[in-house]
């Protein structure tokens, strides 16, 4: 048998009579599917545990993640081959928290409450691979390096340091969130993974076999610069946001890297050097995607691919093809020095 523990915000409010229904409906399904468990509420979130034979639990929790009075549904913990279950007795118990004032209720809600808040705050520092494996049902601190091939991408704002010099901290850190949701946002849209934020920009990794999911994030990602540069006032910081994106494939090895006390799981080879300094030809080129022949000879569409020429990587004796993609928005006139100009230009108007 399986057992899952989960949390999910409410939706929408939902009155009493609402989550009792939940719970009469829950108690029909689950003594005809041979389910136990309890079901929480608590402050528009729901804790709830759920246990039987796996496939019945994951037909159920399917249909919770797919109802739309759940949202930001997260697994806590699962339990594979448990022998016994802890609740035998309850079809679902329903237990509305907000609802109950006993003295010995208190601990519960407080606990409940600070479980909830810390796992949210967690999860936006969590990687992709950390939260799904949890949600397989495994450790990932036991989860072993491994070589396989990848599709690695990294990308770095233009003039960073030029921002940080000049920009209060409130701007500079608006650039950067500014940054970021156009960033993971385009790569999860193509199914990849950002790996690790570097402060000024980010590693991210994708299957091997997306090559061009990869190239169609990077484009979703410039397109998406451009508009907030367009869209952005005269005098707003957000006009010079651009960014360089260079993107490889190979083999990596990827796994968990660290101490007993700390752990990051990462990318770590020749093919992630190579993706850097890729990103770091984009100023040279003034491109702001640049990939090699690994990518190129992957792609399912050539269309809109244009030779840039050859580039020869810090250590390497062999001249690599580059590539870029033939849109306006892969434009990447911007550089240190021209921000610079800019920025300088408009706070002096600013001040006068």
């Amino acid at each position: 048998m399986k057992r899952i523990t989960y949390i999910s915000n409410f939706s929408r409010p939902l009155s009493s009579d609402e989550v009792n229904q939940i719970g009469e409906v829950s108690v029909r399904n689950n003594s005809r599917d041979q389910l136990t468990g309890a079901l929480f509420c608590f402050r528009n979130i729901f804790y709830q545990i759920l246990e039987g034979e796996e496939d019945a639990v994951a037909a159920c929790f399917e249909r919770i993640s797919q109802d739309d009075r759940h949202d930001r549904v997260f697994i806590l913990k699962v339990e594979q081959d448990i022998e016994a279950r802890e609740y035998p007795d309850w079809s679902m118990k329903t237990v509305l928290l907000d609802e109950n004032s006993d003295t010995l209720v208190r601990p519960i809600k407080n606990m409940l409450d600070s479980l909830s808040k810390t796992h949210r705050i967690m999860e936006k520092y969590t990687s992709e691979f950390v939260r799904s494996t949890i949600e397989n049902g495994e450790n990932p601190l036991l989860a072993p390096s491994r070589k396989k091939e990848a599709v690695v991408m990294f990308a770095d704002i233009v003039g960073s340091t030029t921002l940080a010099e000049l920009l209060p901290v409130e701007k500079v850190t608006a650039m950067l969130d500014a940054f970021y949701d156009a960033s993971i946002s385009s790569i999860s849209a193509q199914g990849g993974d950002v790996l690790k934020l570097t402060g000024d920009g980010f590693m991210a990794r994708f299957a091997g076999d997306q090559s061009q999911a990869a190239v169609e994030a990077a484009v979703a990602l410039q397109k998406h610069l451009q508009t907030i540069r367009l869209n952005s006032p005269e005098d707003s910081p957000l006009k010079y946001l651009h960014a360089g994106v260079g993107i490889t494939r190979g083999t990596v090895l990827e796994g968990n890297i660290g101490s007993g006390s700390r752990r990051d799981y990462t990318l770590l080879g020749d093919v992630v050097n190579t993706a850097a300094r890729l990103e770091g030809v984009t100023r040279r080129v003034e491109r702001g995607l640049i990939f090699d022949d690994g990518i190129f000879e992957a792609l399912s569409n050539r269309d809109r691919v244009r030779k840039v020429g050859l580039y020869r990587p810090k250590g390497k004796t062999v001249h690599l093809n580059i590539y870029t993609i033939d849109d306006p928005s892969m434009s990447l006139t911007m550089n240190g020095n021209l921000l610079r100009e800019k920025l300088q230009e408009n706070l002096a108007v600013a001040t006068s």
